[in-house]
């Protein structure tokens, strides 16, 4: 085809939607580029160009878009589009036309559907309620303020493929928002809905290409028993998939909170997942110009217009029943409340999969009196669940039927908002044991280890221990059995049973894993089994992994508690630091000084130090002055705090002048003693040359320095010129709550948190501890911070409130039931 032709045979405008092939999108352009030469097209976009420059569209270029010799890339079309004088909004017609046209031929994946064709009740979107002269499924879709910041996600991940996620509460519009704007955005594309975390993993085998991977609820695909790799994700973006998901933000923040030091680390992969994500947060409510938008459409669908009038909850958890679900779960009768509160409780405490009919019958008679019991009619549950199962407004039920087949049901799932809702009102009430028990004869295995973690955490450990032994017959080989091992054998030692523990962990340990392996040494020691932590240790050194310093760590420790000298000094020589550590504090602790400053003097450090921390505890100024003198710095200094505590400051200020130029650790304790003796501004002239100098720690002792002496809001501007230094930041969110700014404090550290910095989470819960802001502290460890957990127990207990300690084991807060049960 001609351009000449083509353009005598087309004129007059063109429809983009009329296109669907290659042809017709060249005669389409063809038409749109009217009597416009190549050079006239190169120059409205390229109006600078010299006189035999490089053009940004070539005739080459042209002449493939507008005689269709292939499908052009979408920059290129984008460009011819500007060209042609169409703005943004005119250019998303033609975008859609070329995406259809370069889709045409793309391999469908199994059970995909175009975007466009994608049904949004199958996908996620809830119900609406039901109104008179309502006949569409759903009301108009009032454009939300994130639209624009999730379209522009979703073409920088249609480009080079990506994860796009969408957070908020239950029945917030994060699913309906996911599927308006991704409709709009690519229209064309594939998308596959995978029926589990199973799927997607088989989907990562022979990826497709302009495919949208949708995983509505992320969660419940994280919670698969073998769990959602991060590899998988990672595989489908570099395969230039668009993931697009949504997620409860409760469940965000507690998969994405790093667990404390020393305890089992349920979430690390999907900490890793998440990572991948661009995220995005919805909003609860509507904010004013999204309420503007709503009433625009208000005329044209009541329920738009009963949403925004309703003032008891948001516009979208009304228009999806949420408010009128809770009012029907409150107004049941005892036997239709008691099964749905009975489904409500087993979701909270880990049962993911639908609550079955046996289930209920075994846990309901827990919720009622013995009168109820007695008194309960004949088919008691039938009606029970036919109410329960009865929609709401025609948009939702309580609980919604599971299907096992042509008219059987599994069992039965609660509406994600009473969910939601109910683990705020019922988070501190008690499980009975008998519901315990009917969630152990009636779980599905899949939900195994979740139950077991939270009947361990809510103060059932022998019920935890029986989920634990059956999870362990269903969790496959890899990740999910190292967590459930490690947190099995967390449970046994808390019950002091170290046989059974090392039973769990030994054939890891054989495995090579080293983690377990170091725990398995610690668990011989502690068991009085030193030749088997001996034996174990050594292995893990020879394997030469990430382990084998800490393993040496432990092994040294071991030889120096058995008093081992001569092995201690093999170890030594072979170059082993901790070893010459721990034979320096053996010859300490047998009181060999003359053999400890042998060594010393022959260079050793580990002994140098030593040998000064027993002068100094033993008061030897003489000794500890001799080695000063011989240069000894760390001498000097335990030599200047015994002076001071004898009350002759003014002698130790003269020891540490002459040093502290040299060394900044000196200065960092000289600067304190000249403070104290009112000497402020030449301990800030010390300490600055050190700043200066680039050590790190005396920016802090200048702005303790600088806060002490009255200059607090110089120290915080200091700070605030190294924001990007994690240190600083702790420093700085200190002196805003010691200069009565707590709240600036607080939001400092909760920003840093949520751009991934999960070390701040323990200088937020002692800083939440330290103000009594309790709910804060409740909050943030129902969404698994392990820190704040630890400090609102520790609060609760100081303040002497037993009561509300035992409502923390009830809601399952890590370390509760531990100090309660005076296993912490």
């Amino acid at each position: 085809m001609s351009s000449d032709a083509s353009a005598a045979d087309d004129v007059g405008p063109v429809d983009p939607a009329t296109v669907y092939t290659l042809e017709e999108l060249a005669r389409a352009f063809q038409r749109l580029k009217g009597s416009r030469s190549y050079a006239d097209l190169d120059k409205a976009v390229n109006p600078n160009r010299r006189r035999n420059g490089p053009r940004v569209l070539s005739p080459s270029t042209l002449s493939n878009l507008l005689n269709g010799k292939s499908v052009p890339v979408r920059a290129t079309v984008e460009t011819f589009l500007t060209a042609c004088g169409l703005g943004t909004a005119a250019q998303e017609p033609w975008l859609t036309a070329w995406e259809r046209v370069a889709n045409r031929n793309s391999r469908r994946p199994v059970s995909a559907v175009r975007v466009r064709e994608a049904r949004p009740r199958l996908l996620g979107v809830h119900a609406a309620i039901r109104v008179d002269g309502a006949a569409d499924e759903l009301p108009p879709y009032v454009p939300r303020d994130l639209d624009a910041e999730l379209r522009t996600a979703l073409a920088a991940a249609a480009v080079e493929g990506g994860f796009v996620l969408l957070t908020g509460g239950s029945s917030v519009g994060k699913t309906r928002a996911l599927y308006e704007t991704l409709r709009v955005a690519l229209p064309e594309w594939w998308l596959l809905h995978p029926a589990d975390a199973g799927s997607v993993v088989a989907h990562t085998a022979a990826p497709t290409p302009r495919t949208v991977l949708w995983l509505d609820e992320l969660q419940d695909y994280l919670n698969h028993p073998t769990g959602l790799p991060a590899g998988a994700i990672r595989q489908l973006i570099t395969a230039h998939t668009v993931v697009v998901a949504t997620m409860w933000h409760d469940e965000h923040s507690l998969r994405t909170t790093r667990a404390p030091a020393g305890q089992a680390d349920p979430y690390a992969n999907d900490r890793d997942l998440l990572g991948l994500a661009c995220t995005i947060q919805v909003p609860d409510r509507f904010s004013p110009a999204e309420q503007r938008r709503g009433d625009s459409l208000a005329s044209t669908d009541q329920r738009i217009r009963i949403a925004l009038d309703a003032t008891d909850a948001g516009f979208t958890q009304i228009l999806a029943a949420g408010p009128a679900l809770i009012q029907r779960w409150e107004a049941a009768n005892c036997y239709g409340k008691a099964v749905i509160t009975a489904v409500l409780d087993a979701r909270r405490v880990g049962a993911r999969r639908p609550a079955t009919r046996e289930f209920l019958e075994a846990a309901v008679p827990a919720y009622l009196t013995e009168a109820q019991q007695a008194k309960a009619p004949v088919g008691w549950l039938d009606q029970a669940l036919d109410y329960a199962s009865t929609e709401v407004q025609g948009a939702a039920a309580c609980l919604t039927p599971a299907s096992a087949g042509m008219g059987l049901i599994s069992g039965y799932t609660p509406a994600a908002f009473l969910d939601q809702h109910a683990r705020r009102v019922r988070r501190a009430e008690a499980l009975s044991a008998e519901v315990w028990q009917a969630l152990l004869q009636h779980h599905h295995p899949d939900d195994s280890l979740n139950l077991a973690r939270n009947a361990d955490a809510r103060g059932f450990p022998g019920h935890a221990e029986k989920f634990y032994s059956l999870a362990a017959e269903v969790v496959p080989p890899g990740e999910a059995q190292l967590l459930l091992v490690e947190l099995h054998a967390e449970l046994l030692v808390k019950l002091r049973r170290f046989d059974e523990a090392i039973v769990l962990l030994r054939p890891l340990a054989e495995r090579g894993d080293p983690t377990m392996s170091l725990w398995l040494a610690d668990l011989y020691t502690s068991n009085g089994q030193p030749d088997e932590a001996e034996a174990l240790l050594l292995t893990c050194m020879n394997r030469r992994d990430a382990s084998s310093s800490q393993a040496a760590f432990y092994l040294t420790r071991l030889l120096m508690e058995q008093q081992r000298e001569a092995d201690l000094q093999a170890r030594v020589d072979e170059g082993d630091w901790s070893a010459s550590v721990h034979l320096a504090e053996l010859l300490a602790e047998q009181g060999r000084i003359d053999d400890l400053s042998d060594r010393a003097q022959s260079g050793d450090r580990s002994s140098a130090a030593v040998l000064v921390n027993w002068h100094a505890k033993h008061g030897h100024l003489e000794a500890l002055y001799a080695r000063s003198e011989r240069g000894d710095n760390n001498a000097a200094i335990k030599l200047g705090e015994l002076l001071v505590a004898q009350n002759k400051p003014g002698q130790a200020i003269e020891l540490l002048r002459s040093r502290a130029g040299d060394d900044a650790t000196v200065a960092m304790h000289l600067a304190p003693l000249l403070a104290e003796q009112g000497r402020t501004d030449e301990a800030i002239d010390i300490v600055q040359h050190h700043v200066t100098n680039g050590e790190r720690g005396a920016l802090f002792d200048l702005c303790d320095l600088l806060a002490t002496s009255g200059r607090i809001d110089e120290a915080i501007a200091l700070l605030q010129t190294h924001v990007k230094d994690q240190s600083a930041v702790f420093k700085l969110a200190s002196l805003l709550s010691a200069s009565e700014k707590v709240d600036d404090a607080i939001t400092l550290l909760e920003s840093r948190i949520n751009e991934g910095d999960q070390f701040a989470a323990f200088p937020l819960a002692q800083l939440l501890a330290e103000e009594g802001r309790i709910e804060q502290l409740r909050d943030r460890a129902d969404a698994g911070d392990g820190f704040c957990a630890r400090a609102l127990i520790k609060v609760l207990a100081e303040r002497g409130q037993l009561d509300e300690l035992r409502g923390e084991v009830n809601a399952g807060t890590l370390g509760a039931f531990d100090y309660i049960a005076g296993r912490d």
